[in-house]
């Protein structure tokens, strides 16, 4: 159903309308859109639809705690759905030198990195993630998405192209809308498109944005091919490794080592937020490109720059997966377990090669009743509707730990099958 101004807002129906319409939908007034959306809001909250934004109480291990708005308590459950890929947020040296480092630097950095928001620890994590991933140079960013965001608008000026594929982050679309410039979108890992865009730029200032695993798929990039479609045309590259940074490659550093291809890559993005547990992001590269984001990308220059204490602990972080890594031995081993299981009960996994597991789902409206039921059964994972997809393709997405174990992935199996047979297609 259409969402329009005629629409009485006491008898709106949640079951009428997904978020689309509220997004897409332009009132006389800049702000009414909310009233419609909160009477949504408030039919989906009633209905036990809404089962995002419930606060967490505990740490994020393969279980934890969570007040349950619907039920109005503290609940315990199954965690899929947190990126602790390797189980490090809670490791317990992390965590004491995380503690540590409080007492001598207290919670903040308190400034932005070009004044004093730059500690020694900053520079100690810059020239260590710079190093691990073999690149001459590193940017450290408040998060993930402030990387994509200040360096595709620092590079990128009006009249420039970003050249991106369709399923790339919203953080990548971002920064390239923030620069001004053009935005051409090629079908998903087809090198074929890609280059029939490419060939018909008039402009050589263009950069091509990938992903080494795509977040809601799971998939790789097909790096191979679009690395060899950009260097016939001489283009730049960025490649966001969010979801694959000591995970994939012979020493961890991502999708490029896996396939070889480190030395090709203009510009690498990574996160801190997923494998590392903690928060922020990192742009490596050229020292040279480097030194210039520094000082102009305005998500660096104007935001507060990363606290001491959470670069403390990334660093425990690096040296722990360089001496052992057996977490992500059991990472793959979880992994593969699950896709198989699964698969076994006939639910769609998509494409997936990663510790990404989507669970296609298909309609809004079957999505809400089978999130429902396993949020009431207790299990927590990824409840993916547009925008973050498309409406035709919402999913339930797991994210795999190497601290779960059999049975906590068995019962997530069972809850899930169980919730897709009582409400099929």
């Amino acid at each position: 159903m259409a969402l329009d101004k005629h629409c009485d807002i006491r008898t709106i129906n949640c079951d009428d309308y997904t978020q689309v319409d509220f997004f897409e939908y332009r009132g006389d007034d800049l702000f009414e859109v909310t009233d419609y959306f909160s009477a949504y809001l408030q039919d989906a909250t009633r209905k036990g639809y809404m089962v995002y934004g419930h606060p967490v109480t505990s740490a994020p291990g393969a279980e934890f705690d969570v007040y349950d708005g619907i039920q109005n308590k503290e609940r315990h459950f199954l965690n899929f759905c947190s990126y602790n890929y390797l189980g490090y947020s809670c490791h317990p040296e992390v965590v004491a030198t995380v503690q540590n480092t409080l007492s001598r630097y207290g919670t903040g950095a308190v400034s932005a990195p070009l004044l004093s928001g730059y500690y020694d620890l900053s520079r100690q994590l810059e020239e260590t993630i710079a190093g691990f991933k073999c690149k001459e140079a590193a940017v450290l960013f408040p998060t993930g998405y402030g990387a994509n965001l200040g360096v595709l608008s620092c590079l990128l000026k009006p009249g420039d192209v970003a050249v991106m594929d369709i399923l790339s982050h919203a953080s990548i679309y971002d920064g390239a809308r923030l620069a001004g410039a053009d935005i051409k979108v090629f079908s998903h890992n087809n090198a074929e498109h890609l280059e029939r865009i490419l060939k018909n730029l008039t402009t050589k200032r263009v950069i091509v944005c990938v992903e080494g695993v795509y977040s809601m798929d799971g998939d790789l990039v097909n790096l191979p091919e679009i690395v060899a479609v950009c260097k016939k045309y001489g283009v730049k590259i960025l490649l966001d490794e969010a979801h694959a940074t000591l995970l994939f490659g012979e020493n961890g550093r991502g999708v490029a080592e896996h396939f070889g291809l480190e030395d090709q890559i203009d510009v690498t993005i990574g996160t801190f937020s997923k494998s590392f547990g903690a928060i922020g992001g990192f742009a490596v590269g050229e020292a040279r490109v480097m030194t210039y984001l520094r000082m102009y990308a305005r998500s660096y220059v104007f935001s507060c720059a990363m606290a001491p204490h959470t670069a403390a602990g990334i660093l425990k972080v690096i040296e722990l997966y360089q001496k052992d890594k057996s977490c992500l031995a059991k990472l793959w081993e979880n992994t593969h377990y699950m896709q198989q299981k699964l698969t076994a009960a006939g639910l769609n996994t998509g494409a997936t090669q990663s510790q990404v597991i989507p669970v296609i789902v298909g309609n809004d409206r079957r999505l809400r009743e089978i999130s429902r039921m396993i949020h009431a059964r207790g299990l927590y994972t990824g409840v993916v509707t547009y925008p973050a997809v498309s409406g035709k393709r919402t999913r339930l997405r797991l994210s795999m730990s190497s601290n779960h174990t059999m049975e906590q992935m068995d019962s997530c199996v069972d809850i899930i099958k169980e919730a897709f047979d009582l409400y099929s297609v």
